[in-house]
């Protein structure tokens, strides 16, 4: 009887299998084709979409256009932001899937809860990849035909872009329509980039899976070590310490992957955090005023429950992942160590040291923005604080 063995119906949920990182370029082939030329028009199209709003920033005459401008810009940064983190940190990516297939694959304590957990994470990551694709699909018929329909049942043109930019000019048809559809497929992309941007969450749910299991093997050495005892005819305190020494070994693999990947996260939290606050208050700028139509409206309030959706979400799954190092700590504290022999203390000791740190993701080029529950109230509150600048402002 062996303790791992391997379910080879199982693995991992890789998010970059799915459609919309196969639209963009960028799914789990993407290593072995490098930089195409269909990737390199989609980064020039969303480079292109941060132009054209930029510009419009300061050629709009009116303070609702130019609010949407603005909102459309730092969009532009995070989706574009997306793309190259996703192309530079390409092999990082593939290295943790293939880990995640792996770790996922082996049961390595032989407990039912164990395929229980991993079966959840499995479901969960996928439920959560199957939610975004529906959040994000159905958010572009309101980006893009809010404005026009809202016209046309006023009485107005229908004539409206979905961002109202002032540069290029669109004031003959053809121009309006040629726009109308760069504007079509910049929505399309940058909706598919933050269904991608999102998807990390589908590695943490994974990732604190398999620190459940960790935590699981941890609170069942003494039966596990009873029972390796007997099949493998070791002392009771000989098959203790190689269960431990297992169980840090996986610690420190997983701790390894999880570093390699740090840099993605932490540039992925900081294009979030750097531009959400910004970006509520612009959209939220136009209801405060009151003058809004009733396409306005509803575009906006479906923008923003997305917007706190994510930002939620991005805090909470880098907490809750990152929160796993004080279970393994507490874990490894309560294990028998007072009754084992040295080199069991010994390696206890050890992994105490290297568990203790706290290895919260924190945004790129800042040491004080991390990512926790309270850094989402936090942010919260300067979406609000940015709002009453702007309102002071006009």
């Amino acid at each position: 009887m062996k303790e791992e063995k391997e379910d080879n119906s199982s693995g991992c949920t890789d998010y970059r299998k799915y459609i919309f990182c196969r639209l963009m370029c960028i799914d789990d082939r993407l290593v072995d084709r490098g930089l195409t030329w269909p990737l390199l028009l989609i980064m020039a199209q969303t480079v292109a979409m941060e132009t054209c709003s930029f510009v419009s920033i300061f050629k709009s005459t009116e303070i609702k256009n130019g609010m949407d401008c603005v909102r459309s810009f730092l969009l532009g940064n995070l989706v574009t932001m997306v793309l190259f983190n996703e192309f530079t940190h390409r092999r990082r990516l593939a290295r943790l899937h293939e880990f995640l297939e792996k770790s996922m694959s082996t049961l390595r304590t032989g407990l039912p809860e164990e395929e229980e957990i991993l079966k959840n994470a499995r479901d969960q990551a996928s439920s959560n990849l199957k939610m975004y694709m529906m959040v994000f699909f159905g958010n572009i018929a309101p980006m893009v035909f809010a404005q026009p329909l809202g016209e046309w049942l006023s009485g107005h043109s229908w004539k409206r872009l979905p961002i109202p930019w002032s540069f290029p000019p669109s004031d003959t048809d053809w121009a309006f329509i040629f726009i109308f559809l760069f504007q079509f497929v910049g929505v399309v992309m940058a909706n598919c980039l933050g269904m991608v941007f999102m998807s990390f969450s589908s590695i943490t749910i994974q990732v604190t899976a398999l620190f459940d299991v960790l935590l699981l093997s941890l609170r069942h050495m003494e039966m596990r070590a009873k029972l390796k005892g007997q099949i493998e005819y070791l002392d009771y305190h000989q098959s203790l310490y190689s269960c431990l020494r297992d169980d840090v070994i996986f610690y420190e693999q997983l701790v390894r992957e999880l570093e390699s990947i740090t840099p993605h996260l932490r540039n992925t939290f900081l294009a979030f955090s750097a531009t959400v606050p910004m970006i509520m208050a612009c959209e939220a700028y136009p209801i405060m005023l009151g003058n809004f139509a009733i396409a306005d409206l509803i575009k906006s309030f479906v923008f923003l429950a997305i917007q706190f959706m994510c930002w939620a979400q991005t805090c909470m799954k880098l907490e809750t992942m990152t929160d796993q190092h004080v279970a393994v700590f507490r874990t490894l504290y309560d294990t028998p160590w007072y009754e084992a022999g040295v080199r069991f203390k010994k390696l206890i000791f050890m992994s105490l040291t290297y568990a203790s740190p706290p290895k919260y993701i924190k945004a790129r080029m800042s040491n004080e923005i991390t990512a926790t529950t309270a850094t989402f109230y936090s942010f919260v509150v300067s979406s609000f604080n940015w709002l009453n600048l702007i309102r002071k402002m006009s």
